[in-house]
């Protein structure tokens, strides 16, 4: 089933037409009837996979912004033309029309009489490559390789994220996907919600925000958000803040203030909206996502969803896909693009999380990025067939070289690891790969599953695989169980302090 926002209406209609004219912003006051919809269109089709598509307009969008505190630059214009390439590319309906009603046109040659003048013939012409365009692509895809300037040759990425219960960090990853200064003419973006619990309203929330990124005005929404947020007293469950370290905090205060890129609020090529569950049923804690029992299962299951939105979501004219979690923190605007530039085929950057203070302050997160060593090899051997290696458990020592643990932070962000394993969080990779048939194994696969063994896989297949140890993105933290009873003894030491106790 597909779902598509209506350049007119209000409403959502089905299905999606090719034909269809592309979106404008949309009217303010439609939110709370979308929601409404799209959770009725949930109850009716549990079983079917849903999928909506929000997209940039084939027409010229000019926005206004309202005036606040906050400039956000001149009147939107979408020009480029890779808002309407491909997929999109431009036809007149009325005139295709006719030929679903049957329209016959004749044209006499070889020595007989024209049937049509010239310039009828030249309308018939166009209308005929129209007609043609409309439902065979042709693409050669030698052009889309992908290359280290893929600004420069105007190269198309898709973004794929994959979200479950998610709906607490839409903001934060809102505000780094709007960050990107990759042109967002060449970005598709596609989200898959699955397994998330009942109570959860990631799909509901991503749609909403969605359109309003989509319409240019997402920037003010979180804006005045936020400054009712920090308005009202704050819960227990951010009393961790705390205890981080200052200069970390002023880091994410200056990342998300203004100004901002003069791209920021620019509308994506296009975004589309999966959900569809895979019996994921590990609960999302930290505690329990990273539990070394839950591991081999869990990562299976995630290669299956990371398969399938692969397979759904890629196009013939994508060059490069990105895959990036939601809950990133902090990363460069820039990290397509510096991820482009070391000419590997799969690429991925250091990834970190801030602790508390009491807990040394910082910490190398994403373990799952190393190269191959001759102990983890040995592991290999001795292990049955179907047993995944767990990368960063004491219960599994392959002594390899993890690419977090080599992190310099005054080093030169342009240092490059050459790796067998890759971590999930941040992966560029070019999509010859997928199209020539490299994947998420969602089964043992060289004793491992999911991103690291796509790492294997690639290199398996003569592909190169490479890591940044100095160029950093920080995950948000994640209190584990242990880390809540600690938090919850000092503000206990804390107030029997305050009182004048022991």
């Amino acid at each position: 089933m597909a779902i598509l926002f209506g350049k007119k209406k209000g409403h959502l209609e089905l299905p999606i037409s090719k034909n269809k004219p592309k979106l404008s912003p949309k009217r303010k006051g439609d939110g709370m009837l979308n929601r409404i919809k799209s959770r009725q269109l949930l109850r009716s089709n549990s079983s079917v996979v849903i999928i909506l598509l929000l997209l940039a307009g084939v027409f010229v969008i000019r926005r206004l912004f309202r005036d606040s505190d906050i400039s956000y630059g001149s009147p939107m214009v979408l020009e480029e033309s890779e808002y309407y390439d491909y997929d999109f590319l431009k036809t007149d309906r009325e005139a295709l029309a006719k030929y679903d009603l049957g329209s016959e046109h004749y044209l006499i040659s070889n020595g007989g009489l024209d049937v049509l003048t010239p310039a009828d013939k030249d309308l018939y012409n166009k209308e005929i490559n129209m007609l043609y365009g409309s439902t065979v692509q042709k693409y050669n895809l030698e052009a889309f390789r992908g290359s280290p300037n893929g600004v420069k040759n105007r190269e198309h990425v898709l973004l794929l994220v994959p979200l479950r219960n998610a709906e607490r960090v839409l903001p934060l990853m809102f505000k780094n996907l709007m960050n990107l200064t990759y042109p967002h003419e060449l970005i598709d973006l596609a989200f898959l919600v699955s397994d998330s619990t009942e109570d959860d309203n990631t799909l509901t929330a991503l749609i909403d925000y969605s359109q309003e990124m989509q319409s240019g005005s997402l920037s003010e929404q979180l804006a005045e958000t936020e400054n009712k947020a920090d308005s009202e007293m704050k819960g227990t469950r951010d009393l961790f803040l705390k205890y981080m370290r200052p200069s970390y905090l002023e880091m994410v205060k200056n990342a998300y203030s203004p100004p901002f890129h003069d791209n920021y609020d620019k509308p994506f090529r296009s975004v589309q909206i999966f959900q569809k569950d895979f019996g994921q049923a590990i609960g999302q804690g930290f505690s329990d996502r990273h539990a070394v029992k839950n591991q081999g299962i869990r990562r299976k299951l995630m290669g299956r969803a990371r398969n399938w939105l692969t397979a759904n979501a890629l196009k013939p004219y994508h060059s490069w896909v990105y895959w990036r979690d939601a809950d990133v923190e902090l990363c460069p605007g820039s990290v397509i693009q510096d991820l482009m530039a070391i000419d590997y085929d799969v690429a991925v950057p250091n990834v970190w999380r801030p602790l508390p203070e009491f807990l040394d302050g910082e910490q190398a997160y994403d373990l799952n990025s190393w190269p191959e060593s001759p102990d983890a090899l040995r592991l290999a051997s001795s292990l049955d067939e179907d047993d995944v290696i767990v990368e960063g458990y004491a219960e599994y020592a392959t002594y390899r070289i993890h690419l977090g643990y080599i992190r310099d932070p005054d080093g030169n962000p342009k240092d490059i690891l050459e790796l067998d394993g890759v971590g999930g969080v941040s992966i560029l990779a070019k999509a010859q790969l997928f199209r020539n048939g490299v994947h998420f194994p969602a089964f043992t696969f060289e004793n491992h599953a999911e991103t690291e063994a796509f790492g294997k896989m690639a290199k398996k297949m003569g592909y190169r695989v490479a890591g940044l140890p100095n160029y950093t993105l920080w995950h948000i933290y994640e209190p584990s169980d242990d880390d809540l009873k600690l938090i919850a003894e000092k503000e206990r030491g804390s107030k029997r302090t305050a009182d004048g106790g022991p």
